[in-house]
């Protein structure tokens, strides 16, 4: 009986799985699973008496959310809240401070009005949905074979996973406001940081926010060692840029580029000696712009195509 209502079951997970894939979109789940009850479950649920029949159960169908941090967690529950007829939250407010146990959140759900008019036989259907962070699911498909499928009870196992479960709530709440975390404290001096948090202030001096790199720290680090390279400092690449506002200001060029341009005008020797086994990717714009860039040798050159 039940593995002809499996067959539908499914049908209905695969819909279940595209529908939370769009209302969660902008929760950004890293990942998303649904998956149908077994037949051996069912029947291994009902034997306990717990039921009268099968559609008592609330996770004949169960998917599983997961996110980078607690906040997305929230997020993706109000998200669900008014798309899904809702049966019933579990463990959606704050627990007992002194309880790590596992309770994760979940709601018992429907499936909505307008899929059961096209799939009538599902009216009846319960869905678990469960939501979680990525440590705490980590955590979750580490220990579950041992701790819950396992052959015989264990009171260290049991009680080490509540331990970890402590520690990975204080984890979670780190990683979710890691950087003001970081700032109790002043960084140390750290040389090689420091200097390339240097050419990011000198980046900003010279260009406007819309106008500067997405990712600041890989431009940082390659005009590291284009100035290296050249033997310039960054006070005398910033003093050099002063000197050609046209390539500081060409809309056509990156901010690499535009630095390897003056570089080009001011340095091409010392560059040229410098890189050494280093091949730059030197685009027609910058050739166009700086027309020293064409005496760039080709085996010294990035080929893109």
């Amino acid at each position: 009986m039940y593995s002809e209502i499996k067959q539908s079951l499914d049908v209905g997970s695969e819909w279940l799985h595209a529908r939370l894939k769009s209302e969660l979109h902008d929760a950004r789940p890293v990942a998303l699973q649904v998956r149908t009850k077994s037949v051996d479950s069912v029947f291994a649920k009902l034997q306990k008496g717990d039921y009268s029949s099968i559609w008592e159960m609330e996770d004949l169908i169960a998917a599983r959310a997961v996110f980078l941090h607690p906040v997305d967690v929230s997020s993706a529950i109000k998200a669900i809240e008014d798309k899904f007829p809702m049966v019933e939250a579990k463990n959606v407010e704050a627990g007992k401070p002194n309880d790590f146990r596992y309770q994760q959140p979940h709601l018992i759900v429907g499936f909505p009005s307008e899929y059961v008019d096209r799939h009538p036989e599902l009216a009846n259907v319960k869905i678990e949905l469960q939501f979680t962070t990525y440590i705490q699911h980590a955590l979750q498909e580490s220990t579950h074979d041992v701790i819950y499928k396992g052959e015989r009870f264990s009171w260290r196992e049991a009680r080490l996973d509540s331990r970890l479960r402590g520690l990975l709530e204080i984890v979670d709440d780190v990683l979710a406001n890691i950087s003001n975390v970081a700032q109790v404290d002043e960084d140390p001096p750290y040389a090689l940081f420091d200097k390339r948090n240097a050419i990011i202030d000198a980046a900003k001096t010279l260009w406007e926010p819309t106008q500067l790199p997405a990712d600041l720290r890989r431009f940082a680090i390659t005009v590291e060692g284009l100035i290296a390279a050249s033997g310039t400092t960054i006070e005398e690449l910033i003093e050099m840029a002063k000197a050609h506002t046209d390539l500081v200001g060409a809309l056509s060029l990156t901010p690499v580029d535009k630095i390897l341009g003056i570089l080009f005008r001011e340095r091409f020797d010392q560059l040229l000696r410098g890189v050494k086994g280093r091949k730059l990717l030197i685009s027609p714009e910058l050739e166009d712009a700086v027309p020293a860039a064409a005496r760039w040798p080709k085996e010294k050159r990035v080929v893109v195509s």
